[in-house]
């Protein structure tokens, strides 16, 4: 699988040095960052087709409870309105599971191990968070930054500036941290004690990798939660 996948970014960086004319380099996680969003697109679709109201099977079981409970989240955290955001929460939660999980099979490198890879979706929820902000309460939103009394805007601008920034870099180096020093680990005593121990850090890689997607779907959410209060 290992070799599968260094063929697979080797053909992919000779693609696009084709296309650009220059030397170009995929990293392996971007490759499978890439594969699990295509697979996506490909089985969810597939799957669809075989619903059924009166004999769901295991697979719409699973696909339910997830949705369910990224509905209960948004319900939670942000209320009446929450599952308008489902759309993006819940490619959050799918795709980042998704990309943990992959760190128990061998060969691949999860692009949640990587900087470029959470960096990436922590600023995709930022930039969504604030949208949502501007899109729903307009120049209201930008209240926040002032304060209020008014002359307090010296103080505050500053003060919610570095808040808001600090949000993607929190939400990026929580994921890697976590999602590396898992893999790190697993990597480490599966080359030491290559039978058994992978099947004892088996479940602890699962539950990190569920309990990550957790968090920062989460936080995504109270975030859109903060930004719609804002601008009342």
């Amino acid at each position: 699988m290992e070799h599968q996948l260094s063929a697979l970014t080797k053909l992919l960086d000779a693609a696009l040095s084709s296309l650009k004319g220059t030397s170009v380099h995929l990293p392996d996680q971007g490759v499978v960052a890439w594969f699990i969003a295509l697979s996506c697109l490909l089985i969810f679709p597939l799957l669809s087709r075989q619903f059924s109201v009166d004999n769901p099977g295991k697979a719409q079981h699973l696909l339910e409870i997830g949705m369910e409970s990224v509905n209960a989240m948004l319900d939670s955290f942000i209320g009446k309105h929450g599952r308008d955001y489902f759309p993006v929460m819940g490619g959050f939660a799918f795709f980042i599971l998704a990309c943990n999980l992959i760190t128990n099979v061998p060969g691949f490198q999860p692009p949640t191990a990587h900087l470029n890879g959470t960096v990436a979706l922590a600023l995709l929820s930022f930039l969504y968070y604030n949208y949502v902000g501007i899109k729903t309460n307009g120049a209201r939103y930008l209240q926040q930054f002032i304060g209020d009394p008014v002359w307090l805007a010296p103080l505050m601008i500053p003060i919610e500036l570095l808040s808001h920034i600090s949000r993607p870099l929190s939400l990026s180096v929580r994921l890697f941290g976590n999602i590396f020093g898992e893999h790190t680990l697993a990597s480490v005593f599966f080359l030491l004690l290559p039978l058994g121990l992978p099947v004892v850090f088996a479940p602890l890689g699962i539950f990190v990798s569920f309990m990550q997607a957790f968090v920062f779907t989460m936080l995504s959410m109270i975030y859109i939660a903060g930004a719609l209060e804002h601008g009342h």
